[in-house]
């Protein structure tokens, strides 16, 4: 296999909380023999094993999870719960930091709502 960040040479994809620098969301991309694979973990549940992507999908993730972040960009990469980004802070959390309630939305550390479960 061959790592997604090593294939294109850019940094990790996984972003960082703004409140304690751990991991917001963690984000795998590899390609292995020309199929393109993802493993997510973020604030709003992951896939557990990588899942077979498209490579069009592969290149929207590779263009939201590279600094400087754009909204309009993290939400071509089509994650539920945008990696945990805040739409209102311009900002990423991690799961730690977003309030989680039992029924999958989420409150970021200055109260913005976002829903985090795929099923709401």
């Amino acid at each position: 296999m061959r790592f997604f960040r090593k294939f294109f040479n850019k940094p990790p994809l996984s972003p960082r909380c703004s409140v304690c620098s751990r991991i917001a969301a963690d984000i795998e991309l590899y390609e292995d023999s020309g199929t393109w694979y993802l493993k997510y973990s973020g604030p709003g549940g992951s896939s557990g094993s990588a899942l077979e992507i498209e490579h069009e999908s592969a290149q929207k993730i590779q263009d939201a999870f590279i600094q400087p972040y754009k909204y309009e960009k993290i939400k071509l990469a089509d994650f539920y719960d945008d990696a945990g980004y805040c739409i209102e802070c311009g900002k990423f959390y991690c799961p730690n930091h977003w309030n989680i309630s039992s029924t999958g939305g989420g409150r970021c550390p200055n109260g913005h709502f976002k829903s985090l479960d795929p099923h709401y």
